[in-house]
């Protein structure tokens, strides 16, 4: 709540007294002792995924097509948003076609990652049952009223 209230006022501060630039530089020395510490302390709990021993392997287990459609339908699905009710009227068929293909990519998004072998990017276990349903809902409802 505390950066909420403080942070822009806090940013403004920043920008204004010693430049844009160093509100985003000071953010690199942070970040630097952060992936330190995070090296350092946190573990590899037991039992995790085996990656296996050669990059060969490491690299087999990389879900490239489900990264590749998930990426390419939010690219699709933003340029349609964009174009729509800005460059374009809404009933546009280059707005529509965008829309409408985004959504077939999210479909074939989630087809592929039922039934890759790799490390899925969305592990689909994580949208079943009603809590993950119901908090999607409400994310939908509370940012698109």
């Amino acid at each position: 709540f505390g950066a909420v209230c403080g942070g822009a006022s806090f940013g403004g501060s920043i920008a204004d007294g010693i430049g844009w630039r160093w509100c985003f530089l000071s953010q690199v020395p942070v970040s630097a002792l952060a992936l330190v510490v995070g090296a350092l302390v946190i573990k590899n709990p037991e039992g995790g995924f085996d990656l296996g021993r050669s990059f060969r392997d490491v690299w087999a287990k990389v879900d490239f097509t489900g990264a590749l459609l998930l990426v390419t339908a939010i690219c699709i699905q933003l340029v349609g948003l964009s174009l729509g009710g800005n460059e374009l009227p809404w009933s546009s068929p280059w707005v529509i076609s965008s829309l409408l293909g985004s959504l077939v990519l999210f479909a074939l998004f989630l087809v592929v990652e039922a039934q890759t072998s790799a490390i899925p990017v969305i592990p689909l276990r994580l949208l079943r049952g009603r809590l993950p349903c119901l908090t999607i809902g409400a994310r939908v409802i509370a940012v698109y009223p």
